[in-house]
Parts: structure tokens; sequence; C-alpha cells
């Protein structure tokens, strides 16, 4: 008869009770979107229902893409919408590319941000004259590096309006590319979308996307609109986000039908400034709840820990503290798994099989060195625009 020791029975209390936690996180929190549904079918709305829309685009100099991703913002099937193209230092290619577009599409309009712009972000000086030079007073943005996957996009994004709300946080999506840097890029961010609309569902609205969100006029100017992270390159999409929404005023959409792609990312580099980025700003976060999600980091490395020293005292001692500790594991990846899959499947992400554990782990290391460098860079390029 095997007996255990009290140090034995500690690890398996110790594993139990981070598992439970754990599980907690998959099943109440992560799973929230497979439970709830923000938005409407875009077949649900009537065409009386749609008012009018604009559309405003940021894009950096690149032709090719503007020409592959404008046309579907521009075909969407909606009644009344204008499109609004603001380009940041682009290059007389990009303006013949829109003109041609214009000549086919007359609710384009397309503009530049002056040259030589400085002491502001680029992309909040777009994104300002796009908005003023909005006719109509609900206001979708997006970027020329990505593009809806149906021509139901529009409608679906207005379907999550109500009387009082007053801004809608989409998702974007990643594309299937073989790879590991894609499925890699894919999974981290499956991950924070994930977390921010499960966020949005509990009445957090801590972050969203500059990819795909939507405003309104009048909150935007009612804000005083980016006046308090002008210093900063980013912060236009989450900070703006953290700082005006609420559970009266705010919204979440992610069907099917609202979904926008991005382009495949070359260089981990160039997602790995965006990231730490983004951390570095979590001081300026006026809603905390990201903190939750930083609070399962610690449990999973923990139970990581935990799991590991189970494993090794069973396999030198008594093999059913292994075996514990191994269905324990099992199981947690089990649901973790399901849960992740399913979230993805309703963004039409997929994540290559057999690699789940894999990219989970990596995911923490690379969240940890994330959490690490960003601590070190808040005064640096990253972040702000104006040496100080």
């Amino acid at each position: 008869m095997l007996s255990f020791y009290p140090y034995e029975l500690g690890l398996a209390g110790v594993s139990t009770v981070l598992f439970l936690l754990l599980l907690g996180y998959c099943l109440f929190l992560y799973r929230l979107p497979g439970k709830k549904r923000y938005g409407q079918s875009p077949e649900d709305e009537g065409e009386t229902a749609l008012p009018p829309v604009s559309v405003v685009i940021y894009a950096e100099d690149d032709a090719e893409r503007l020409h592959r991703h404008v046309p579907a913002f521009l075909t969407q099937d909606y009644s009344q919408f204008e499109v609004i193209v603001v380009g940041d230092d682009i290059s007389e290619e990009c303006i013949h590319v829109l003109s041609l577009l214009k000549k086919q599409f007359p609710q384009l309009y397309y503009t530049c941000i002056p040259k030589g712009a400085r002491y502001i972000s680029k992309k909040k000086l777009a994104l300002t004259l796009g908005i003023k030079a909005a006719r109509y007073e609900r206001i979708f943005f997006t970027e020329s590096d990505c593009e809806p996957q149906n021509g139901h996009w529009l409608r679906a994004m207005v379907s999550a309006y109500r009387p009082s709300v007053q801004l809608v946080v989409g998702c974007c999506s990643y594309p299937y590319h073989k790879g590991w840097r894609n499925s890699f890029i894919a999974f981290d961010n499956l991950k924070n979308t994930l977390q921010y609309v499960s966020g949005g569902l509990m009445q957090h609205f801590y972050s969203g996307t500059g990819k795909n969100l939507s405003y309104t006029k009048a909150l935007f100017f009612a804000n005083k609109g980016f006046y308090n992270q002008l210093y900063l390159k980013i912060g236009e999409d989450s900070l703006f986000v953290n700082g005006v929404a609420t559970p009266q005023n705010a919204s979440v959409c992610y069907t099917s039908e609202s979904i926008i792609q991005m382009d495949e990312i070359h260089r981990l580099k160039s997602w790995t400034i965006g990231r730490i980025a983004r951390m570095a700003n979590r001081k300026l976060c006026k809603n905390r709840f990201y903190r939750l999600f930083t609070f399962e980091a610690c449990l999973y490395g923990l139970f990581g820990i935990v799991v590991l020293l189970s494993m090794i005292n069973g396999f030198i001692g008594n093999y059913l503290l292994s075996l514990y500790a191994f269905l324990l594991l099992g199981c947690y990846y089990g649901v973790k798994s399901w849960v992740f899959r399913r979230f993805s499947r309703q963004l039409g992400q997929r994540i290559p099989k057999g690699c789940f554990v894999l990219l989970d782990v990596t995911n923490y290391m690379y969240t940890l060195y994330l959490g690490f460098i960003s601590r070190f860079h808040r005064k640096r390029n990253y972040v702000f625009i104006m040496e100080k």
C-alpha cells in the first residue's frame, strides 16, 4: 500500500487549487463569447433601420494594398455610406490608385496628412482629419492592410449599436499561412482578442483594435479626441476605448459577418514592437481589467512549476503523484484547447492541429518577455513620439 508524505499531499493540493482556478478562467471567462452573441445577423436588419455611416481607412504608403483591399470596403451591401482614405505620407502611385477607384466608386474620398507633421502621432492626426471630414455621425475605423471577409461587415457592425451605444468594439483575425511565425502570431492575436472580447461581455471595455472599431463623432469630440495621448505613438484604439467606454455607452461585436482580417506579417519583430508599446501604455489605462489576465499568467506559471515538481517527484518516488499531475495537465489543456478552437472558428481563424500546447507555452514565455521589456521601453521610441 502506497503512502503519501506530507509534502506530496501539499503538491497535490496546491496543483488541484491552481488547476481549478485556471479551469475557472476557461469555463467562466474565455467561454463567454461562445455563450453570448452581441450583434445580429445582417439579414435581421431592415433597410429602413440602417443609418448612413462613414468608414475611415488609415493608409500608409503601399499602393498594392490600397488596390487590393479598399474595393472590399466600397462594395459593402449597405444603402448609404462613404469611405474616406487618409494617407500617411503616401506616394503619387497611391494617389493614382485612389483616383482610379474614385472614378468607379463616387462614395470614395481621400486626403493626406501634411508632410513634415511633427510632435504628434501621424495616425492620430490622420484619424482626426478623417473624423472631421466624415459627413455622418457613426464612423467605422480600419486600416489599409486589412479587409472585411464579406459584403455584410458594415451591416453586422451597425447591428451592435443600440440607442445608448456610442462605441462598438470589433474583432480582427489573422490569416492562415504555413510556418511557425504565422501560427504564433495567429495564436497571440487570438488570445488577446478573446481577452478583450470577454472583458467587454463582462462590461469592462479595457481595450480594442484600430483595425475594426466604431464610435460616434459626438463621443470623440465630447472627450476632446486624443488630447491626452498626443505624444504617444499608439493608443488611438486601445487607450481611447479604455478611457471613454462604459457599460452604458459601449458594445462588442464578434459575429462571423463582422470580422476584419489583416494581412500576413512577415517579421515577428514588427508584431513584437506593437505589443511592447501596448503593454508599456497600460500604466495610462483607467480601466485595469487587464490585471485579471496578468493574475492568470501568474497562476499559469505556478501551475507549471508545481506540475513539473510533482512529475519529477513521482518518477523517483510515488508514481501516483506524477500520474495525478499529468491528468490535471491533460484535462486543463483539453478544456482550454476546446474553448480557444471554438472562438477561433467564430473568427474564421485557424489554429494548426497538434500545436496548441506548444503555442500556449511559448506564448506564455513571450508574454513574460514583453512584460519585462516594456518596463524599460516606456520612454523610448516604442511609445513616445517626442524625446523628453
